[in-house]
């Protein structure tokens, strides 16, 4: 049971991972946003992106988990600095993914040092 909820997670993740990236390179200007600040967007992606990488590499430690989404969100930044796409890099943006993901390390270090704590 526990074997098939890892595979799951790991596979829900991955296609999360592969979905924000495509949004990331498809060209702007499409259908409205439900979430009309850009900065906004990119905490909340990497606030989910983040706890969905918690749930799906549970042994991982969580310093480990941050500095790879926070690798991941550089180089979605990276991807859009290049000609190719019709995109813009900015500094900003990394340093909203990095709230989003700093949002869920402090959930997850908090419930375990509560954990911790007598009752």
């Amino acid at each position: 049971m526990w074997k098939a909820a890892a595979i799951l997670f790991k596979a829900l993740f991955a296609a999360a991972c592969c979905f924000t990236v495509w949004q990331a390179l498809s060209p702007p200007g499409g259908p409205g946003s439900l979430v009309p600040w850009d900065k906004a967007l990119h905490g909340g992606t990497f606030f989910v992106l983040t706890g969905m990488a918690l749930l799906a590499f549970p042994k991982m430690k969580l310093w480990r988990v941050a500095v790879l989404m926070l690798g991941f969100g550089g180089l979605i930044e990276i991807l859009q600095s290049l000609p190719l796409f019709d995109r813009d890099a900015e500094w900003a943006d990394m340093l909203a993914d990095a709230v989003g993901i700093g949002a869920v390390i402090g959930v997850a270090v908090a419930v375990a040092l509560r954990r911790k704590l007598p009752a």
